[in-house]
């Protein structure tokens, strides 16, 4: 591994990053339990889930850009909907919609800031 791909990686952030993510897979590819537990709405359950991704997501890659580490989540996204299909889950297009929309709002504030910094003061 070069040295300059390991400074762009904050080990400590991708390891947590990496766990939650496959926690998510492994949640969304077993059997649901039908419980309504504290969020009763799969769609605000995807919402939350890759907001938290796309946040670890920009810690454990710093040096990345946004877009990318957003590309990789949703494709992610899709992956799970994929593999539900083949496990006995429904597959559904609002939950990929779901996760876009997470990993849209997490990166918001940073792209709002970036635009804001290139318009002209005044």
């Amino acid at each position: 591994m070069s040295r300059s791909f390991k400074r762009k990686i904050n080990w400590l952030a991708f390891a947590v990053f990496a766990a939650a993510a496959a926690y998510a897979f492994w949640k969304a590819i077993t059997p649901g339990d039908d419980s309504v537990g504290l969020i009763p709405w799969d769609k605000a359950k995807h919402f939350i889930v890759f907001y938290v991704l796309a946040v670890l997501g920009c810690l454990a890659l710093p040096k990345s850009r946004l877009w990318r580490i957003g590309l990789v989540l949703v494709a992610f996204g899709g992956l799970i909907e994929i593999v539900q299909h083949f496990t006995g889950r429904d597959m559904s297009w609002g939950d990929l919609v779901a996760d876009f929309c997470g990993v849209t709002a997490a990166y918001a504030y940073s792209l709002v800031g970036a635009i804001r910094r290139k318009l002209p003061a005044g």
